[in-house]
């Protein structure tokens, strides 16, 4: 196994790529800020759900880099990199959450709270407005408990985030890979809990709580999935970037591609499945508290998206990505992937704005809902890109390498 000091990356594509993701989040982010000036209300709602979308690729990122550093595998050792890059956002990102926050504390004033159990009158008894079951819910679900659960939340990714790349780094500088690979093994054995329990409670508090009275326990593991499966499609578009490498034509073969293209496979199921099995649940359960939140979901055009979605999100990707030579061919998964990841926006916009918009139309033709998506996923981009930038593009040091060079190149 070599131990030498490995070079920071130097790909052209990478530079490109971190240029239109600074263009991006420059006519993103200019658009939202309009948008505030112009209404205050729907900037806020519009960045709750730009938020919400684009923090799910961080913490996709994260998760699969523990999962490959518990698992190994050719895919795993082939996207770290990846994976890393975009781990290593989730620090900065925690600004990004304070207009979160800021909303939680109805700081900008808005005569109705946009979380609806941030309003005192809500939750005090003998308030004209006073709604028990809320109530029932407090103090987790109060401004307070929200922001030091944000802090929690993102010191944890943050504190696993920069272990795993800073031990990984060491061994690109000639760390004992046997050890660092360990250290990275074992704290990502205690992080997959933390993580799985930090983002299903982070995706209860920012997107199901928007509906103070609704829950449903898939809730978070369907938002879970949904990281998952953005991640994987973003993970293929990287690759089209870096393929053309001198360290990629070198060191990997087409196993790693075929294998992200069968785990993409595994979550557009998985992604059916949790979405259809929450759907039967609670609708045949018929409770009054829950229903509500689908009946929303059907009515006034959004019955179109859940077929859309149907069509869209499950049948095309399930079809596309069944045969195997497909699935090893890169730039056919880039098309595929692509879609996905349009396909995502599109039912995070299902999950989260009919809580703020009676129909699809109205919310597609107000403006900040897609800039707030385009300028947060601009920043990240931009931000993945550096980091990409700042390494080699594989972990050429790390024991694992030979579970790459394993696979052949056919």
């Amino acid at each position: 196994m070599a131990t030498t000091t490995l070079p920071r990356t130097q790909v052209p594509q990478l530079n490109r790529v971190q240029v239109i993701g600074i263009g991006a989040a420059v006519i993103g982010l200019a658009l939202l800020g309009l948008g505030f000036v112009l209404n205050p209300e729907q900037f806020a709602k519009s960045y709750i759900f730009g938020f919400y979308y684009t923090i799910a690729f961080s913490l996709g990122c994260l998760g699969f880099l523990m999962v490959q550093h518990l698992t190994g595998g050719a895919w795993g050792i082939t996207a770290r990199r990846i994976f890393e890059a975009g781990a290593m956002i989730l620090p900065i990102f925690f600004l990004a959450s304070i207009p979160v926050i800021m909303v939680a504390y109805n700081t900008f004033g808005f005569e109705h709270a946009i979380y609806h159990w941030a309003n005192p009158r809500v939750v005090t008894p003998g308030s004209p407005e006073f709604d028990p079951i809320v109530a029932h819910k407090v103090p987790w679900m109060s401004p307070l408990w929200f922001a030091g659960r944000m802090v929690i939340y993102f010191a944890i990714w943050s504190i696993l985030a920069f272990l795993l790349r800073t031990w990984s780094l060491q061994q690109d500088r000639g760390a004992d890979p046997i050890v660092t690979a360990t250290r990275m093994r074992r704290l990502s054995g205690i992080g997959v809990a933390l993580f799985v329990l930090s983002v299903t409670f982070f995706a209860l508090d920012v997107g199901m709580s928007l509906d103070a009275h609704w829950y449903s326990t898939i809730y978070g593991a369907h938002y879970i999935v949904n990281a998952g499966l953005g991640t994987l499609a973003f993970t293929i578009l990287a690759l089209t970037q870096v393929r053309q490498t001198e360290i990629f034509h070198e060191h990997v073969p087409v196993k790693p591609i075929h294998d992200l293209g069968k785990l993409m496979l595994a979550f557009t199921v998985l992604w059916t499945y949790m979405s259809f099995g929450q759907y039967v649940i609670i609708w045949s359960g018929d409770v009054a508290e829950f229903t509500p939140w689908y009946a929303r979901r059907r009515e006034a055009g959004w019955l179109v998206v859940v077929i859309f979605l149907m069509i869209a999100a499950f049948l095309m990707p399930f079809f596309a990505l069944l045969g195997r030579k497909p699935k090893r061919n890169l730039n056919y998964l880039a098309l595929v992937a692509t879609w996905i990841i349009v396909v995502r926006l599109i039912d995070t916009a299902w999950i989260i704005l009919p809580e703020f918009h009676a129909t699809p139309t109205e919310a597609l033709l107000t403006f900040t809902n897609l800039a707030a998506p385009i300028g947060l996923m601009g920043v990240w981009v931009a931000l993945w890109a550096f980091f990409m930038q700042r390494a080699s593009l594989l972990p050429l040091n790390d024991p694992q390498m030979e579970n790459l060079h394993a696979g052949g190149h056919h």
